[in-house]
């Protein structure tokens, strides 16, 4: 075994920045043990090195998951500047599909499921079928868009739309188009 010195320039290096890194990140460093320690170190000097190249950056939270260390999912969350949860649902993913993820990675938030275009439909399928019930709009969603949808998914869409007033009657003796927003008589 090498006889460790006290006066570790590395060791040195290492609980120095980890001690600025963990107040930064309110991390209790004491719950960690050393071997721990030196992987969050080497995480972070990795992360400075790679600066902002996301699919090096989303690697890292999947190996401190997985480097065998048992890393609480908040210390791995504080190392790569994310949520716990983030942590967590990476940790569930095998291999193949982690790496199949970060080959399909996108930028910002994925593409409607429906757009704009599609309001009309929409809209007159609800003012055919005032009583319809939520599994029947899913499935004419499926049938004429060819498009999974959620619940939530569904009443977001109705809601940024404005469709909500066609929705199982809720205003009642409401034309579709409203007295107020119609122009004044026409003239002769």
């Amino acid at each position: 075994m090498v006889d460790r010195d006290t006066s570790d320039p590395r060791r040195d290096e290492r609980d120095n920045a980890l001690t600025d890194w963990a107040t930064e990140r309110d991390v209790d460093l004491d719950t960690l043990s050393d071997g721990q320690r030196w992987v969050i170190f080497a995480a972070l000097q990795f992360l400075t090195f790679v600066g902002p190249v996301p699919p090096l950056r989303r690697f890292v939270p999947y190996f401190l998951s997985h480097c065998g260390l048992d890393l609480p999912a908040l210390v791995v969350a504080a190392v790569v500047g994310q949520t716990d949860r983030a942590v967590r649902k990476t940790r569930q993913f095998k291999p193949r599909e982690f790496w199949k993820r970060m080959q399909e990675a996108r930028r910002g938030h994925p593409r409607a499921k429906l757009s704009s275009q599609d309001v009309g439909r929409v809209a007159k399928f609800l003012a055919e079928h005032k009583r319809c019930s939520v599994a029947e709009m899913l499935t004419f969603v499926k049938e004429t868009f060819g498009v999974d949808m959620d619940r939530l998914t569904l009443r977001r869409f109705l809601k940024r739309y404005g469709l909500g007033c066609l929705w199982k009657d809720r205003i009642r003796n409401t034309p579709l188009l409203s007295a107020a927003l119609s122009t004044a008589a026409p003239s002769p």
